[in-house]
């Protein structure tokens, strides 16, 4: 029986990865690789859908910023399974006692829940929207000679953040894109518009970093990457493992 998550496990796999937490087989150190791979899988589709195709289906730039985004989903894929791993591993004792199996069950299918149905289903849609504007930024750099200016466009009125940068128009090479370079938060679907040389920069360009998450304070396009550093799954984690990529594998291909 399949259960309605972002991706689709069977209750038996759900049930022995947590009896797996329980019983020591998976642990920080020894993070579960099928969960990895699945956490991968969805993201990239989202990563894919963005960017209008996979690795096969381009060449040159294309094919080496699609590449490096790929890497990235693995790497925050990564971080992902560790800090659930531990937020359930953490629940194994309460005070100097061992939790009961059915007490632990119980909390770790609420974390399992949180990672893998809440969370995921907004990092999806941050890497779609992350796959499309890194490929757009491509296409703003080379006809930026023809349209030297970008203006911000969004259609989410009720976002306090893009409602501010709405109708900002600034050269594509201005500092202004660096943070403010969509998307700017989970679920944001604001786009940039290219315009020629004719249309009026803003003098006083709003600045909303204050009200933005430290993981989208950047440019996706030109740091080529879905997920910064800054996110709280990097952040969290020791650096040594981090940079070992928690010692699970980032496959050469999608095959």
């Amino acid at each position: 029986q399949a259960r309605p998550l972002m991706f689709e496990y069977s209750d038996r796999y759900i049930a022995d990865l947590i009896d797996g937490i329980y019983s020591g087989k998976y642990t920080t150190l020894d993070l579960p690789s099928s969960l990895y791979f699945a956490i991968a899988q969805y993201l990239k589709k989202g990563l894919y859908k963005g960017f209008g195709g996979d690795v096969k289906d381009f060449s040159g730039k294309d094919l080496d910023l699609i590449k490096e985004l790929r890497d990235n989903i693995y790497m925050f894929s990564a971080a992902k399974t560790y800090n659930e791993v531990r937020d359930m591993s953490e629940l194994l004792t309460d005070g100097d006692s061992v939790r009961p199996f059915n007490e632990f069950k119980a909390e770790a299918m609420k974390i399992y829940g949180q990672y893998n149905e809440d969370w995921l289903k907004a990092e999806y849609n941050t890497a779609i929207a992350s796959g499309t504007m890194a490929k757009q930024w491509s296409i703003i750099e080379s006809t930026k000679d023809v349209l030297p200016n970008l203006r911000y466009s969004t259609t989410e009125v009720a976002c306090p953040i893009c409602t501010e940068l709405d109708g900002t128009v600034a050269p594509v090479d201005d500092d202004f894109w660096n943070t403010f370079y969509p998307p700017n938060h989970y679920n944001c679907m604001c786009i940039v518009l290219q315009e020629d040389s004719d249309v009026a920069v803003t003098e006083d360009k709003p600045d909303t970093s204050d009200e933005m998450d430290d993981v989208f304070k950047m440019n996706v396009g030109k740091e080529k990457v879905v997920f910064s550093d800054e996110h709280p799954y990097f952040t969290t984690a020791p650096q040594d493992l981090g940079e070992n990529n928690f010692g699970l594998p980032i496959p050469d291909t999608d095959e």
